[in-house]
């Protein structure tokens, strides 16, 4: 914790040494939330420590951040400057931050958004990070009232900024868009106790391999996930359709990452912690998919995977990965 402010410090002299002009003609709430977009530029260098490139500037994707009446947007690209008349109000050697009207009427954002069928829209095969102020994330979401709670929720989307950064998976996204939305699949284990089953086993398991005190253990415990996996899959692609379980794998995939770089953060800032946040790593607290690929993530780093190795060229389930490190053995 002291190392990370102690960066932010040295970090906010920089910035304000190379762009003082700037940064004193800004209103009062501006500096606030330029202090706020450059705590997610050094949180970005921090993650990369876990997550090799996420700070690259090839990753980063623009953030559009919304206040009650104005959206303020870090790193636009030229077709949203020039859709939306944006105006630069903040520059620096590591940061652009312009300023427009609300594009939209929606009351509450945290998503991330790419368009893959309109090339007229700014967003065209180009993520962009959607983000409501602290201030109104508080009124949808009470347990968010500082914001240390709430930078874990935006690096979230970072991660989901870094992974639609490769070109390779936006592509596979335009051809094959998943067939159920998140949460349709996310209901899943509680509709058929089957599946519950099945998925409990295997999240135990998991949990039980990061728990595990040495490698013979640990395997004996990923054997039984594998096992489990296996078995629910099959019965998941008869019972279901193969689609439902392509959409799994990929809803793994993505939030799996993302859900992992969020407790980091706040683990880091000291607003999550695995004692109290078990929604973090139960199933039965929130989408499957979502614990299942955090926990896998937890499981990647205890048999020394590179996480960025997850997108390099291509999409393949996350048990592969495990599958690959315990044969290799």
């Amino acid at each position: 914790m002291r190392r990370l402010f102690s960066h932010l410090l040295i970090l906010c002299l920089l910035g304000a040494t190379a762009c003082t002009s700037h940064f004193s003609s800004l209103s009062e709430q501006e500096k606030v939330l330029l202090e706020r977009f450059r705590t997610i530029r050094l949180l970005q260098r921090e993650m990369a420590s876990i997550l090799p490139g996420f700070d690259d500037p090839n990753y980063i994707r623009p953030l559009l951040y919304y206040t009650d009446s104005i959206c303020y947007v870090m790193d636009p690209g030229a077709d949203f400057q020039e859709q939306f008349a944006a105006r630069l109000v903040y520059r620096d050697d590591s940061l652009r931050v312009y300023k427009t009207s609300l594009p939209d009427s929606i009351p509450f954002h945290m998503e991330t958004q790419v368009d893959f069928l309109d090339s007229t829209a700014f967003n065209y095969w180009s993520p962009y990070l959607y983000c409501s102020s602290p201030e109104i994330v508080a009124r949808s979401v009470p347990d968010v009232t500082t914001d240390n709670a709430w930078f874990p929720m935006v690096l979230h989307e970072c991660a989901h900024g870094y992974q639609y950064a490769h070109p390779w998976l936006d592509a596979l996204l335009a051809h094959a868009l998943p067939m159920h939305g998140e949460m349709e699949l996310a209901r899943l284990h509680l509709q058929y106790d089957w599946f519950n089953e099945l998925i409990e086993v295997e999240n135990r398991a998991i949990l039980d391999a990061v728990d595990a005190d040495d490698a013979p253990d640990r395997n004996s415990h990923i054997r039984t996930f594998l096992m489990s996996r296996k078995a629910r899959k099959e019965r998941m692609a008869q019972e279901l359709g193969e689609e439902a379980v392509r959409d799994e794998e990929f809803y793994e995939y993505m939030e799996g990452l993302a859900r992992y770089i969020e407790a980091e953060v706040g683990f880091r800032l000291g607003c999550y912690s695995q004692e109290k946040d078990t929604w973090l790593f139960d199933t039965n607290r929130s989408g499957y998919f979502f614990a299942t690929g955090y926990n896998l993530m937890r499981l990647f780093d205890r048999l020394g995977v590179d996480k960025s190795s997850l997108y390099t060229d291509s999409f393949r389930p996350l048990e592969d990965f495990v599958r690959e490190v315990v044969n290799q053995q």
